[in-house]
């Protein structure tokens, strides 16, 4: 296992019931292990196994409901 943890921006979300959806959507992939987001900031840390899943498709996870999302760091 080669767990990461990698920051996502997230933009459009309004609220907490916003950064839940994001942290559950990232928390149901395989591989990720926690997320917390942070709608106030607009950023999410996650804690995967990279040998599972790619930041690009937590990525697009988080587009397909909605929000826009992109790595930091």
């Amino acid at each position: 296992m080669a767990e990461t943890t990698k920051r996502l921006r997230i933009s459009g979300m309004h609220c907490t019931s916003c950064s839940m959806l994001v942290d559950m959507t990232l928390e149901e992939l395989d591989g990720v292990q926690s997320a917390e987001t942070d709608h106030a900031s607009g950023e999410s840390v996650v804690t995967f196994d990279s040998d599972v899943v790619s930041p690009e498709v937590m990525v697009e996870a988080v587009r397909k409901v909605g929000y826009d999302a992109e790595t930091v760091d």
